[in-house]
């Protein structure tokens, strides 16, 4: 059984503007909460720009993604187990809320905005349009010294300047430990596995060229694809384990993802894994993971819920990080 981790001293600041509570999830494993380790969160929290019920969720409402008390769920959930290392995707509300926020509780900020992001498409939709959407990493400021920060734009196909990863380096100050940290959402859609396969590539690349001798590596994401796809075979054969495969008899879970579309009036029920914590095992052993809800405990209608603000779930691993 693991460790609960002592929630923010004023939590009750956010949790306060929240109506019905959210979603309980426990932790399963064990975190001993020493100089060594390292509890990191890989979460999509669904572009505001890209939560308007009549587009994208057959069965949510209006009012269960509405911006005034969404804005609090999400901080909530990023918040709720103090994670030192976020990588956070579709953050169009960094500039206009998560950028006021985070600093207070604690951490620094690095937002790449994506210049083609598909939020653009609905900017008439005053009610929810925010900006462009991007990937956001965090990390707690007293923990760590920035060493240095990156991102990457493609430039080629349909994926033109599309900056689909950011990097940190850091040092971990209790341990002393140099780590780079990676967050990333690739091409979505079923029909573009070759795309996220050539990012990954991009990625695994990045990381050979600039630190082929670095063992404390950790790549989370959004990839957008099922782990029998290219872009999961080569991320282990560079070395990586899945944290979460770790835990769960050699298997991803049954899904980081649930949610029901609607086109042309026929409802399609998406339930797939497509979130992951890659870390390099030479680095890094996973020693709790943050347990996924069933259906059940969800609801009938998927996500997100009145519940949980986004169609993803977040995945969180607390790391004993190795000599």
């Amino acid at each position: 059984m693991a460790t609960a981790r002592k929630p923010a001293a004023n939590l009750s600041e956010i949790t306060q503007r929240i109506s019905p509570a959210s979603l309980k999830r426990e932790f399963q494993g064990n975190d001993p909460a020493n100089e060594r380790t390292l509890h990191v969160l890989q979460w999509n929290i669904l572009a505001q720009g890209l939560s308007n019920p009549r587009r994208n969720f057959a069965r949510v409402k209006d009012e269960t993604v509405a911006f005034a008390t969404r804005k609090w769920r999400i901080l909530e959930q990023i918040l709720v187990n103090q994670p030192d290392l976020c990588s956070l995707e579709e953050a169009d509300t960094y500039e206009c809320f998560l950028k006021h926020h985070l600093p207070n509780y604690g951490y620094t900020c690095f937002f790449t905005p994506k210049p083609k992001s598909p939020c653009f498409v609905f900017q008439n939709d005053v009610a929810n349009f925010k900006g462009p959407d991007g990937v956001l990493l965090c990390y707690k400021t007293h923990l760590f010294e920035e060493i240095q920060r990156y991102q990457y734009e493609q430039s080629e196909d349909n994926t033109s300047g599309k900056p689909f990863f950011a990097a940190l380096e850091l040092k971990h100050n209790p341990s002393s430990t140099n780590i780079v940290f990676v967050g990333t959402h690739l091409k979505a859609k079923k029909p573009f596995a070759h795309l996220r396969a050539s990012q990954t590539q991009a990625i695994l690349q990045y990381l050979s060229e600039r630190y082929s001798q670095q063992s404390h590596v950790i790549i989370a994401g959004d990839f957008n694809g099922d782990s029998d796809e290219p872009f999961y075979d080569a991320i282990r054969q560079a070395g990586f384990s899945s944290a979460y495969r770790a835990f769960l008899n050699d298997q991803e879970p049954p899904f980081t993802t649930w949610k029901f579309r609607e086109h042309d009036g026929v409802e399609n029920e998406q339930c797939r894994t497509i979130d992951y914590i890659f870390y390099k095992p030479e680095g890094f052993a996973p020693v709790a993971i943050l347990k996924l809800p069933s259906k059940e405990a969800i609801g009938p209608n998927g996500l997100p819920s009145n519940e949980y603000p986004s169609d993803h779930l977040a995945i969180e691993t607390i790391f004993n990080i190795k000599s």
